[in-house]
């Protein structure tokens, strides 16, 4: 089964590049491809289901998301992160130059929204005040001026390891707008579901070598949640 992925350059401990691939994964085929998986390579991931919460922040004129409208070879995001207790602890950015991407993360005070107001990015604060990868994300988020908080995805996150194969299958993605989307002042609670669900597969092999991949014949697609759901909100799918 032949497919494309994209070389990503990840901060992870073991400090190597690996290939990211993404399929489609229709409400009807959701109980198919977790019973397989399940049975594949089930309870080998110590954190193997949770919630992820993570805020995405654009520039006022939504640089970042014209990036990936007008397919620019560098492109970057940048979002907290949170685990489903309401709170958000961690600080991503992923920056794209063709297909390698580096990827910094950072541990930040806990901060929440408040009536759908979300965090401002220049109140967000480090844990160690000494920390690069910190330090790294705000030098860079500073190239595109005063950041806002874009959107809210949130999903359900099934995760599986075996051999060098790391595998999370997203599922119920929500994207909710927030209050200051698109400098707006009234709060809003306009939201959106994703009407399928995301599998990606990450693997040092140039392309993955699954029996299972082959019985499930799911459709390999780019998705980035960020410029999906920015177009699902705005009536652009």
């Amino acid at each position: 089964m032949k497919t494309q992925g994209k070389v990503l350059y990840d901060k992870d401990p073991e400090g190597y590049a690996y290939y990211e691939y993404k399929y489609r994964v229709e409400h009807g085929s959701l109980k198919q491809v977790l019973s397989i998986l399940n049975c594949f390579c089930g309870d080998l991931d110590p954190f193997s289901v949770g919630i992820v919460d993570s805020i995405y922040y654009d520039s006022i004129d939504r640089k970042m998301f014209a990036e990936c409208v007008n397919g620019d070879a560098k492109k970057s995001k940048f979002r907290i992160r949170g685990y489903g207790d309401g709170s958000y602890n961690q600080i991503h950015q992923k920056r794209k130059n063709l297909s390698a991407v580096s990827k910094y993360k950072s541990k930040i005070k806990p901060v929440k929204i408040h009536n759908q107001i979300a965090p401002i990015w220049s109140d967000l604060t480090p844990q160690d005040h000494n920390c690069l990868d910190f330090q790294a994300i705000q030098a860079n988020a500073h190239n595109y001026g005063s950041l806002v908080p874009v959107i809210r995805v949130k999903y359900k996150r099934h995760r599986y390891r075996i051999y060098d194969y790391r595998m999370t299958l997203d599922t119920n993605i929500e994207v909710q707008e927030l209050s200051s989307f698109i400098n707006r002042s009234e709060i809003v609670t306009r939201s959106h579901i994703f009407p399928f669900h995301v599998l990606e597969i990450k693997t040092r092999e140039d392309r993955p070598d699954l029996p299972f991949l082959g019985v499930l014949s799911l459709p390999q697609i780019s998705c980035s949640k960020f410029m999906l759901g920015f177009n699902y909100l705005t009536g652009n799918d």
